[in-house]
């Protein structure tokens, strides 16, 4: 009986125990070494992120204080790697924004982290709804003196070539919108 010596035809409760513990210690060695996730290319994994590559976004942005427009430009790209997807943002020509998403298997997300021209870091999780057309992102920006603001936005698709992108700001404990402006794909 599966290699116990046979002393009487019948199980003792002891040999019982030591079955049912060797099955356990068995079934959860099983257990441990399986994969929490199933392994996924890069294109599956960041497909809800993947329709930003190709073209520049473009968006002209007027600030409702002084008037002035800035003009800001986004390339999205996939990285040599094929591994993540990078951008850079630019404003009135100048590089601001540079950062990448990629798949994080640990967490089962989307994460994505960029810098700025000033010295921020950003990192946060791209999560998208089930219309196939927003994402939700939460993150945290850290500025250069170590202050941390918790933000969230939303990237609603509006067909290939379009999509609306508002920001909040978590502040006295109530999310307040900073802005919204649209970005257009031009080839």
């Amino acid at each position: 009986m599966l290699g116990f010596p046979r002393h009487q035809d019948t199980m003792t409760p002891r040999r019982l125990a030591v079955l049912c513990s060797l099955l356990l210690m068995t079934a959860l060695d099983a257990v441990a070494q399986a994969p929490l996730v199933t392994p996924q290319s890069p294109d599956v994994s960041l497909a809800p992120v993947a329709w930003l590559v190709g073209g520049t976004w473009t968006s002209d942005v007027k600030d409702s204080q002084d008037g002035s427009v800035t003009h800001v430009e986004n390339r999205i790209s996939w990285a040599a790697n094929h591994a993540a997807i990078q951008f850079v943002t630019n404003f009135n020509g100048k590089p601001n924004y540079n950062g990448f998403y990629a798949y994080d298997a640990a967490r089962g997300a989307i994460r994505f982290y960029y810098t700025s021209d000033n010295g921020q870091l950003t990192t946060g999780t791209a999560t998208p709804d089930l219309d196939g057309k927003t994402l939700h992102q939460e993150f945290d920006t850290t500025e250069p003196n170590g202050t941390i603001s918790h933000i969230r936005s939303t990237i609603v698709r509006d067909g290939n070539d379009a999509y609306r992108f508002t920001v909040f700001l978590k502040q006295n404990g109530a999310w307040k919108q900073l802005f919204q402006i649209m970005y257009k794909r031009r080839a």
